[in-house]
């Protein structure tokens, strides 16, 4: 369970940035037929019958993503998070409050499996980022020594991509107290473009690590 969320975090950067909306697997669910549609995200987590399912039912991907999240670690099934939710006002922190579970805790604990899968596959990440970015490995390497987290490397380099911008300047703005989320409104980008920035650049991460 662990492991699997540590991977289920790592993989959130994919789907939407850095923020918290994460992609786990539906609980009870893993053994199910494997999504088979690779634009669907959680084909490595979810049963593409099940994702349909709810799809179908009115439920939006980010809401069937939330809800997924609070299911693995409450260790229940994703209908009966979402039928909480809904009952709950369509509130996440009412419905995490329902399971003894605090929004901002597991944001803050994604974040932590997040940095700390990317750091077991470090050479990969710096590897990859360099490529996306035009910059050195050592360049890189040398932002990390100086205390840049491995989660803004990644982001930030899809940042810089749909923005046209060298990375540097990112890194700089970084450095002196701006946050991702800050960087990314001061760029005004579309979402849409910054996705597939972060869908090319962590699709590429996850073959090497596989290799």
């Amino acid at each position: 369970m662990k492991k699997l969320s540590m991977i289920v975090c790592a993989l959130s950067f994919l789907l939407l940035g850095s923020g918290f909306h994460q992609a786990p697997a539906l609980t009870n669910a893993e053994e199910g037929k494997q999504l088979e549609n690779p634009h669907i995200p959680h084909r490595h987590f979810m049963n593409e019958a099940d994702f349909k399912r709810l799809k179908d039912q009115g439920y939006t991907k980010k809401e069937i993503l939330k809800a997924a999240h609070i299911a693995k670690f409450a260790d229940t099934k994703i209908d009966d998070v979402l039928k909480t939710y809904k009952e709950n006002d369509s509130s996440w922190e009412k419905t995490a409050a329902h399971y003894g579970l605090d929004m901002e805790k597991l944001k803050n604990k994604c974040h932590e499996q997040k940095e700390k899968f990317l750091e077991e596959h470090k050479e990969d990440v710096i590897e990859n980022v360099a490529e996306h970015t035009g910059k050195t490995e050592a360049q890189i390497q040398a932002w990390v020594d100086e205390g840049i987290p491995l989660r803004f490397i990644v982001g930030g380099a899809a940042l810089a991509k749909a923005s046209n911008k060298d990375f540097e300047e990112l890194i700089k703005m970084k450095m002196s107290g701006q946050s991702y989320q800050e960087i990314k409104k001061s760029l005004n980008l579309d979402k849409g473009k910054i996705h597939e920035e972060m869908k090319a650049l962590m699709g590429k991460i996850k073959e090497d690590i596989k290799d």
